[in-house]
């Protein structure tokens, strides 16, 4: 009954010791991390620590954005690179006339009763490439860098080809480009429209604001020489021994 009696308070006793102790323990934990409480090496030390730790951060940070400048300008420059070949593509797509293309220009037609050979038709075309025409069709059919026009005949008449195709009256040809400039190309004095009209032959010219020139119909094949070897000559047989009748 006694030990009962006493259990309790000491019981209470303890955890106040407990308790206190726990407190104490907190408190010179807290008083020792205080910086106003410590000692001016302890303190020297920590500055220079923290000195070191903010440079190292400050190297990083500009390592870091070095980096970044120097992978934004790549892209940049990729980007550009990218641009320009992909405007480049489309530039020899347009020369080999793989893609279709519509736009303002000119439109010179040629009707039956004109005196006009091939060799005309070919000259309109240098004189509207030589005035800054981006594409050039005669019925439709592209005209590029291989094109052939010429001219076939057969047991009735002459007609001229583009591509072994021959052309229907009326020719018409298309040019896309700045149309003053394309008439002022091929009107120009002593041009080819004068050396028509001294045969009396005067293709009509009309200005557009927008028409449309087809790609080159078919894929185009090309043709490479070789060099020729000639065939190896057959090894000589061996001398047959002279026999004795």
């Amino acid at each position: 009954m006694t030990r009962q009696r006493w259990a309790v308070p000491m019981t209470v006793v303890f955890m106040l010791i407990g308790i206190l102790l726990s407190l104490q323990f907190q408190a010179q934990n807290r008083f020792a991390s205080d910086l106003t409480m410590q000692r001016t090496e302890n303190l020297i030390a920590m500055v220079r620590d923290l000195s070191e730790k903010r440079q190292k951060l400050a190297m990083e940070l500009i390592d870091l954005n070095n980096k970044l400048r120097t992978q934004t300008e790549s892209d940049r420059d990729e980007k550009k690179l990218f641009d320009s070949l992909k405007e480049e593509l489309t530039k020899m797509r347009i020369v080999n006339g793989t893609i279709e293309l519509k736009g303002p220009g000119l439109q010179i037609l040629i009707d039956r009763h004109l005196p006009v050979l091939y060799i005309d038709i070919i000259h309109i075309v240098n004189e509207l490439w030589a005035a800054g025409a981006e594409a050039i069709s005669v019925n439709d059919c592209r005209i590029t860098g291989s094109t052939a026009i010429f001219y076939t005949e057969d047991s009735h008449s002459m007609s001229i080809t583009v591509d072994n195709v021959k052309l229907e009256y009326p020719i018409i040809i298309r040019a896309i480009g700045e149309p003053n400039n394309l008439e002022k190309g091929l009107t120009i004095p002593g041009g080819i429209m004068d050396n028509l009209a001294l045969f009396n032959a005067y293709p009509v010219i009309t200005k557009v604001d927008e028409q449309k020139i087809p790609a080159v119909r078919g894929r185009q094949q090309f043709y490479f020489a070789s060099e020729y070897k000639p065939p190896e000559k057959p090894a000589a047989s061996p001398a047959q021994p002279a026999t004795k009748p």
